[in-house]
């Protein structure tokens, strides 16, 4: 009886101390994604650093496969600068071991190329990682489209 009690007890505390922990690595992905926004936006590149993946892929709108490289080229070379701002709005969140998927729309308007000047909508899908108490993207991918068509 008295080791049943120790096991029970012991499956509580373990438990409360992964939700616990399962609430900060939640907090500490909503803070990734708000610094993200942020060092997007002043061109960061340490930031950005830390925040993706040396491994990470994007399926971009331009229709290519980039790197984590490949993308901070792209910002160095004007490719990602944003007139008004940019938006980004999480639709759903799904966490998977430690791995979170964030799903939703981004808004913008780009100060390069041949939409300039023009707002924007892309739909979009993030894939995070937590490792040693830290959110890093893994992999991205941003699909432009209208929202006035609804293919279904």
């Amino acid at each position: 009886m008295l080791a049943r009690s120790l096991l029970l007890l012991s499956l509580l505390t373990s438990s409360s101390t992964l939700h616990a922990q399962d609430v900060e690595a939640k907090r500490k992905l909503a803070m990734a994604g708000q610094a993200l926004g942020k060092a997007l936006a002043t061109h960061d590149k340490a930031a950005l650093e830390k925040l993706w993946s040396p491994q990470m892929i994007v399926n971009g709108p331009s229709n290519t496969v980039l790197t984590r490289a490949e993308v901070l080229e792209g910002i160095k070379n004007g490719q990602l600068d944003y007139e008004a701002g940019y938006e980004t709005t999480v639709e759903k969140v799904e966490f998977i071991g430690n791995v979170a998927v964030t799903m939703g729309e981004d808004s913008y308007t780009p100060a390069f190329g041949p939409d300039k000047g023009k707002l924007l909508h892309r739909r979009s899908t993030n894939v995070w990682q937590y490792n040693d108490g830290n959110w890093m993207m893994i992999a991205r991918q941003a699909t432009i489209y209208d929202p006035a068509v609804k293919h279904y």
